[in-house]
């Protein structure tokens, strides 16, 4: 698995899709990935409602 410089490893994609790609990616690994990618989503609370809120923003800040 790739890991960027200092050890953190970004669980959106990356790591993920990396370790899917290797058929030797242990069950271990695969199931550490999955409890991090699951605390990270908790971490972010409602990401994508707050995006959807980013978003109306912008559109209208736009308008002006």
């Amino acid at each position: 698995m790739v890991k960027a410089a200092g050890g953190f490893v970004p669980l959106y994609g990356v790591a993920i899709s990396d370790a899917l790609k290797h058929p030797n990616t242990s069950l271990d690994e695969l199931n550490k990935l999955r409890e991090q990618g699951h605390s990270q989503l908790r971490a972010q609370g409602d990401l994508p409602g707050a995006l959807r809120k980013l978003e109306a923003e912008i559109a209208r800040r736009a308008k002006k």
